[in-house]
């Protein structure tokens, strides 16, 4: 008697779990019809009204009136009462989700609503299938786009705030003296990276954080140490080491140009090493008014007998094409600004310019290192330049950029100072 009773609970069980996803919304599933196939729809409970219903029954009595009833046929309420079936489920994107869960459309939150229907944010995503094939559509364009996993689920507006973070330049970088330099006998194309490859610092990923203004400028002042020294200080500069003590910036919400060289240039940094990149803000790790090296944990690379930080000159400022290849083939890597449209992060590989895929989406500022120029085969001059969204996107990180027509206002704000390293005039003369 025991073994009987324990198996028919259990064939209860089973019958109930069927059961249980017996409701008004499996006619998806099982369209039936049920009740209307016999035409009734019975008073009270009556076993009669049952019918077969994949491996167990369903009814169409009033006993299905009650709340927690879940062995209704799934046209009862529709043929009996002429109601709407209630949606607990939608179907977007081959996807389906119930009232009680959201999905995603790449960047927009989807919520069921009901009759079925799919009400979806519509917020600018940072990428689509729009924009990529708006832009490689574009004929002769001279470069071509690509839908990066990175930026997928992510919002334009998330891009522009924390992909980028370099503020407009102020009156004060603005009203800069602009450096002139000798342009005699530049080549037609150059590279920083091939001339100086020890020297070149790896292309960083600033993550979610806003933080170009410092990254640009330490991997600038970086290469220009390793340049000017010769390799003896071949040093990569803390970036967060400006994103944390900097006064008056927002961090990863961005920040100016000039307050990153002037940190460099009355208070230096540390090494990278000691101080590293951590894609956020925190409290600033550095011993009040000690510049010692040692004194905050960290040591001189190489064999170089420095104790004080690492410091720079005043910023200075260039404009003029010319002026700006001399000063990279002399000195090394300048930092520039430009204003980056929705289809810049798309960018995949070729010479840039911003295009009518953008459709007037809003733009943002952003600083990147010019290392080289060169020239196409069709005649077309461009920049090379190192991004800081790491080696995953463009050319390995890089990316080159219509020359001498201020594409971008990539022109426009040319930045670069003299890096002051340690006992310089011995290095220089040895």
């Amino acid at each position: 008697m025991t073994i009987k009773c324990a198996q028919l609970v259990g064939l209860l069980a089973l019958l109930m779990g069927v059961a249980s996803v017996i409701d008004p919304t499996i006619k998806r599933d099982f369209p039936g019809p049920y009740c209307e196939m016999r035409n009734t729809c019975c008073k009270e409970r009556h076993d009669g009204c049952s019918l077969p219903i994949a491996n167990t029954l369903c009814y169409c009595d009033e006993f299905c009136d009650r709340d927690d009833s879940s062995d209704c046929c799934p046209d009862y309420r529709s043929f009996c009462f002429g109601e709407a079936d209630p949606v607990v489920a939608c179907l977007h994107e081959g996807t389906y989700f119930t009232k009680f869960n959201t999905t995603f459309d790449n960047c927009n939150e989807c919520r069921c609503l009901d009759g079925g229907r799919v009400q979806c944010d519509t917020d600018l995503c940072l990428t689509d299938d729009e924009l990529i094939n708006g832009v490689n559509s574009i004929h002769q364009l001279g470069w071509s786009a690509r839908k990066y996993p990175e930026w997928l689920g992510r919002k334009y507006a998330e891009g522009l705030r924390l992909r980028l973070g370099t503020k407009e330049p102020t009156y004060r970088v603005k009203s800069m003296s602009r450096l002139k330099n000798p342009a005699d006998g530049l080549p037609r194309s150059f590279s920083a990276v091939d001339k100086w490859s020890s020297y070149i610092s790896e292309v960083p990923d600033q993550g979610w954080c806003g933080a170009s203004w410092v990254l640009s400028t330490t991997s600038v002042a970086s290469d220009r140490f390793a340049i000017q020294s010769k390799g003896k200080e071949s040093v990569q500069l803390s970036a967060q080491n400006i994103l944390s003590c900097t006064r008056r910036q927002q961090g990863c919400e961005g920040g100016h140009l000039d307050a990153a060289w002037r940190y460099l240039h009355k208070k230096g940094v540390v090494d990278e090493g000691c101080y590293p990149y951590t894609q956020h803000r925190d409290a600033c790790k550095i011993r009040h008014n000690s510049r010692s090296l040692r004194a905050n944990g960290c040591r001189p690379v190489g064999n170089v007998d420095r104790d004080a930080f690492y410091t720079v000159g005043p910023a200075y400022s260039l404009s003029r094409e010319s002026d700006i290849m001399a000063e990279i083939y002399q000195s090394g890597p300048v930092q520039a600004t430009m204003r980056v449209y929705r289809d810049f992060f798309a960018y995949s590989g070729g010479v840039y310019r911003q295009t009518a895929a953008n459709r007037g989406a809003p733009t943002g500022f952003h600083s990147v290192k010019l290392v080289g120029w060169g020239e196409e085969h069709n005649g077309d001059k461009f920049w090379i330049a190192a991004n800081s969204w790491g080696p995953w996107w463009g050319e390995h990180g890089y990316f080159r950029i219509l020359r001498g027509s201020n594409e971008c206002g990539i022109e426009e704000y040319v930045l670069a100072s003299w890096p002051f390293v340690y006992n310089y005039y011995n290095v220089k003369s040895a």
